[in-house]
Parts: structure tokens; C-alpha cells; sequence
């Protein structure tokens, strides 16, 4: 999933979205401490958010909200098969 690039987010902004995994990839958890090699043909559902006053970051996904415990892999190797749930940076208007 990626929005068109503008300098800053107007609202906090997510996606949650059912993914595969396109190439193997070697993620470590900070906490708890713990390693995930993700492999391809593998769905898995990730997440990508951001808040208001930043631009939207879309160049990785994560397996969890809370940032210490996520597994993190580049956008780049997944293929996003549907969108589960999404809020856009940009302002209802």
C-alpha cells in the first residue's frame, strides 16, 4: 500500500493488510528478543502507520503496532493481497 508522498501526514494514519512475504527475510524483535525468518509464499497480516506532522513512511511493514515486539520486513518483499483496514494521512475533505 503506499498514499501519494506529501510533506506531512494532515491526520495519524495506518493500514493493516493481509501480505506475501515475495522473498525470504531475517527479522530480530527487540522485546522480547527473538528472531523470525519470513518465507516466501508466506501471508501473514502486517501493519504500516504514522502520525499527523511527519511525511507517511511506507517503505516497511510490521507484524505489530508495538514497536519493541514487531518483526519488521522492507515493503519491497511483500505483495499486499488485501487491505484489511486503512485511515488515510490525508484530511476528509
Amino acid at each position: 500500500m503506499s498514499y501519494p508522498r506529501r510533506s506531512v501526514a494532515a491526520r495519524d494514519w495506518f493500514t493493516r493488510a493481509r501480505v506475501r512475504i515475495l522473498e525470504e527475510h531475517r527479522s530480530t524483535s527487540v522485546e522480547p528478543l527473538a528472531i523470525r525468518i519470513f518465507r516466501p509464499g508466506e501471508e501473514v497480516q502486517m501493519v504500516q502507520w504514522g502520525p499527523a506532522g511527519l511525511e507517511p513512511e511506507t517503505d516497511m511493514w510490521l507484524t505489530s503496532t508495538d514497536i519493541s515486539a514487531a518483526h519488521i520486513i522492507p515493503a519491497d518483499k511483500v505483495d499486499v493481497l488485501e487491505v484489511l483496514e486503512a485511515q488515510s494521512p490525508e484530511d476528509d475533505a
